[in-house]
């Protein structure tokens, strides 16, 4: 079968959330395939060296410029590759942006539709193109691949499409063994234990104002007096209020922000964690907590969206919009012991089976597939 695949969103360094998710399923997508494929893997810029390479029946087609690449570059190829008597059986977007044109069956990636429950996390201008494009490419595509089921009945709700034309493909998890000396990244870190971990980028959604408040509640307890709290990951948009709350913490000298940190630190991070946490307001899926659960440190999350999806009995649930709950789920990540806490871990590895990046793969191929004729 013939399949393009417009990859934009794979191909960036220091990748987070649905560039971690395009870039495994790309990956994937490369090891699944069979001879009789033929993939045609587009791209604004050359592909990054930990990219597939090509091969017989996997190509990358390089075209710029990036600037609103999707809306009239991209279209524009592929409006090309028609004249010239080149087809696609189906054309695959690893994003919520769609080619603005495309004269073949296209399937497009959704994450999350939180842009449109809450529109006073992201700027006016991410809000537009989200809302505008997302429509546009939801309107022309053939079918939807998202990454919870509560991704898709928000999908059915917002956008009227009907369920048989909506495909769950969960994210996998990464699944690497740290092999070292977590003790000479925790001091490389400036890190002491025992503390909470939070992973993921600095933005309203996540929650962290109030987390940072039920950190103080929690810290002030005698018996949690030396436990800290790391916050990893990058500052993302419209994040002046978190950093203010944590230069304002009455315990500001127990809570690290650590910024972006490579994959093996955050194995570290989790391993050696007391607890994870990861209270947002909406999650499209929610890596951070399978992750912490592979490193066998157990999660915090919240009780809504797809998380409690994604942690199942294994997790610790909370209202996010409730500082005192945080709170209490914080101490009881820190009282789990014993039977308790052999029998969250023992959830978790049902959990984990069911998220791996082979099984996301296998899911996309063969609703490419199906879209495309071949099955």
């Amino acid at each position: 079968m013939r399949i393009g695949i417009n990859a934009y969103e794979a191909n960036v360094t220091h990748r987070v959330g649905s560039n971690q998710y395009a870039y495994h399923i790309l990956v994937q997508l490369e090891k699944l395939a069979t001879q009789q494929d033929d993939v045609t893997v587009f791209l604004p810029s050359p592909p990054l060296s930990d990219l597939p390479k090509e091969r017989f029946g996997w190509k990358y087609v390089v075209i710029g410029p990036a600037f609103l690449w999707s809306v009239w570059r991209l279209p524009l190829e592929l409006y090309t590759h028609k004249l010239k008597g080149k087809s696609f059986d189906v054309f695959y977007s690893l994003g919520h942006y769609g080619p603005a044109y495309c004269p073949f069956p296209q399937v497009i990636s959704i994450m999350d539709v939180a842009y449109l429950k809450f529109l006073e996390f992201f700027k006016k201008s991410d809000v537009w193109k989200l809302t505008h494009f997302t429509a546009h490419s939801v309107k022309h595509a053939r079918h939807l691949i998202v990454i919870s089921q509560h991704t898709k009945q928000d999908v059915e709700k917002y956008y009227g499409i009907a369920s048989e034309n909506i495909t769950v493909a969960y994210p996998g998890y990464e699944q690497q063994v740290f092999i070292g000396q977590s003790n000479r990244v925790l001091q490389h870190l400036g890190i002491r234990k025992p503390y909470i971990v939070y992973v993921g980028t600095l933005q309203p959604r996540k929650n962290l104002v109030r987390l940072v408040k039920a950190f103080e509640r929690f810290a002030t307890k005698i018996k949690y007096k030396d436990v800290g709290l790391v916050i990893a990951g990058k500052i993302g948009w419209l994040a002046d209020d978190i950093v203010k709350a944590v230069q304002n913490s009455i315990v500001k000298h127990r809570i690290t922000m650590l910024g972006f940190v490579t994959d093996e630190q955050k194995l570290v991070l989790y391993k050696e964690a007391e607890a994870s946490v990861l209270v947002g307001l909406y999650e499209g899926f929610g890596i951070p907590p399978l992750e912490s659960l592979a490193q066998g440190t157990l999660p915090v999350v919240s009780e809504t969206a797809s998380l409690p999806e994604v942690v199942g009995e294994a997790g610790i649930l909370v209202d996010p919009y409730a500082v005192e709950d945080i709170a209490r789920g914080l101490e009881e990540a820190l009282e789990c012991t014993g039977r308790e806490k052999t029998r969250r871990l023992h959830e978790a590895k049902k959990q984990l089976e069911i998220f791996t990046w082979e099984r996301t793969g296998r899911i996309v191929l063969e609703t490419l597939y199906k879209v495309g004729g071949r099955i």
